[in-house]
């Protein structure tokens, strides 16, 4: 059609451009209602400057800050990613993209739930309390979201740990409120229904299995039907009038029944929440080490017995912060950095058997950097131990929750192949640990048999002796790292092997 031809025509012009003008402000509305959710998470987002790398570890080293930040490059900036597509160029998305490809993995996220729980379980934490910023009855300056306690209730419930999963869901429904309960809909598709249907299924599923050795078959298959029930829509309205009533309840309440229904703490966990009360007798003592090097008479190192049997000595004030700068910076720009490990058991061929993913640890020959052999030089004058052919040392550093599980250091006599001894250099005589950082809370080592719980401070040495003076290994010595609550736990170890102190070798008698 023209319409240039008659002004009737082009009247009709002005009915088009009124329908796209008023199809324009919708968008307008959209696009401001868009930005203003987007400022919202923005704001969110906003944190202190972190400028030096020891202040963003410190930052990391927070399990509030930690945890939330991995979730949400895992789970919430891929969908913020989507919703902002009409609004940022083709080209920024890409460079996002990009940028995205590097985020944390699904195992990743599972790691740090695991860490979580870990915390969680070991120190025996309310939900609450921890989505308000208080790890072990200290307030931090962080809190959680109502997506980080959905990704903690559902973890609980896949692992059909229900009574876990029903504190998580109840702080997520008391959190998820506005205005970033609409972020919650409408970015990252977390409906507010979606998390009441979760936690009466979680209730459900609980009461069944605390009720489990008790139910007739009958009575288990109406459980589970009634399991099933509340996820119907057409249900969704008596579940949230139950559910509302609940969470009109004080959470102290919830918490003092949550306590009825646990476990009594097992004796590593009761070391590492420092139940345990503190060792006294006459040989542990605190003195001078003068004896064990002839160097040690002109610079003698302060020494504090902490067991006899088996000796486990601790050393103070005997690393210095540069020789664990030095090999700190030489860590994180060596791309051969390998994720971590915890052995508790060994191979047939008396090789340790890696497990959880909880530490990265790299190892240094020694022979050649002026920190190792200065660190192996001293490790040498409080051991009394012969270095030479094993200059390897280990440093390692702890994630979110890291722990390492109850363990031996030496190889069971069972278990030990033949030629043991000629092949791999004997078993480790001894053990030292070096505390590189402080750890204001957890990752405590702990020797459970002997009750003997050891709290990292930076510059001391834990050095203790594997085998008995006849060569045996000391059941004793089984130990372990509680979970790490918060900081950085850095540590510098070295195994010395038996073999070579056939001429060195102290009696331990």
């Amino acid at each position: 059609m023209i319409y240039s031809s008659s002004v009737m025509s082009m009247v009709k012009l002005l009915e088009m451009e009124e329908y796209l003008k008023v199809n324009l402000d919708l968008y307008v509305q959209e696009m401001q209602s868009k930005l203003e959710l987007i400022k919202l998470y923005q704001d969110s987002l906003k944190r202190e400057t972190l400028t030096t790398l020891e202040e963003k570890e410190e930052y990391m080293s927070n399990p509030l800050n930690a945890f939330p930040l991995l979730r949400r490059l895992n789970q919430d900036w891929p969908k913020w990613l989507r919703y902002m597509k009409l609004a940022i160029s083709s080209k920024k998305i890409k460079e996002i993209e990009v940028q995205l490809k590097s985020a944390p993995s699904d195992d990743d996220l599972k790691i740090a739930l695991k860490g979580m729980t870990r915390i969680e379980k070991f120190y025996n934490q309310h939900a609450e309390d921890l989505t308000k910023g208080y790890l072990l009855g200290k307030k931090l300056n962080s809190h959680l979201t109502a997506p980080d306690c959905v990704a903690l209730g559902n973890y609980y419930y896949n692992q059909t740990q229900f009574s876990g999963s029903t504190h998580w869901y109840r702080m997520a429904l008391r959190l998820h409120t506005n205005p970033k309960g609409m972020i919650y809909e409408k970015v990252l598709g977390l409906k507010r229904k979606r998390i009441y249907k979760k936690y009466a299924k979680a209730l459900l599923m609980e009461s069944i299995a605390a009720d489990k050795s008790k139910l007739t078959s009958t009575e288990k298959s109406e459980w589970n039907r009634l399991a099933k029930e509340v996820t119907r829509d057409d249900n969704y309205e008596n579940v949230k009038k139950v559910i509302d009533e609940y969470l009109t309840g004080d959470e102290k309440i919830f918490q003092e029944v949550a306590a009825k229904l646990k476990r009594k703490p097992s004796k590593l966990q009761r070391g590492c929440r420092g139940e345990w009360p503190p060792k006294s007798s006459p040989e542990l003592i605190c003195r001078y080490n003068r004896d064990t090097s002839a160097f040690l008479k002109l610079a003698p190192l302060k020494l504090e017995i902490l067991s006899v049997q088996p000796v486990i000595l601790l050393y103070h004030d005997v690393l210095y912060e540069n020789e664990f700068k030095s090999m700190r910076d030489a860590a994180i720009f060596n791309a051969s950095m390998i994720d971590g490990w915890t052995y508790y058991d060994f191979d047939q061929k008396g090789n340790p058997k890696w497990q959880d993913r909880v530490v990265k640890t790299i190892g240094f020959q020694g022979t050649t950097a002026p920190f190792t052999l200065s660190i192996n030089r001293r490790l040498g004058y409080m051991s009394g131990l012969e270095m030479r052919e094993n200059m390897m040392l280990y440093l390692t550093n702890y994630g979110l929750g890291g722990n390492f599980r109850k363990h031996f250091d030496y190889v069971e006599l069972a278990k030990r192949p033949p030629n043991f001894f000629a092949d791999s250099g004997g078993d480790h005589i001894a053990t030292a640990v070096l505390y590189a950082s402080d750890v204001p809370l957890g990752g405590t080592t702990v020797f459970s048999k002997l009750k003997l719980a050891v709290q990292p401070k930076k510059g001391n040495a834990l050095v203790w002796f594997n085998l008995n003076h006849d060569g045996k290994p000391d059941p004793l010595t089984e130990h372990s790292v509680c979970p790490v609550v918060l900081g950085s736990r850095w540590t510098i170890s070295k195994w010395f092997h038996e073999r070579q102190q056939v001429f060195k070798k102290p009696c331990l008698a």
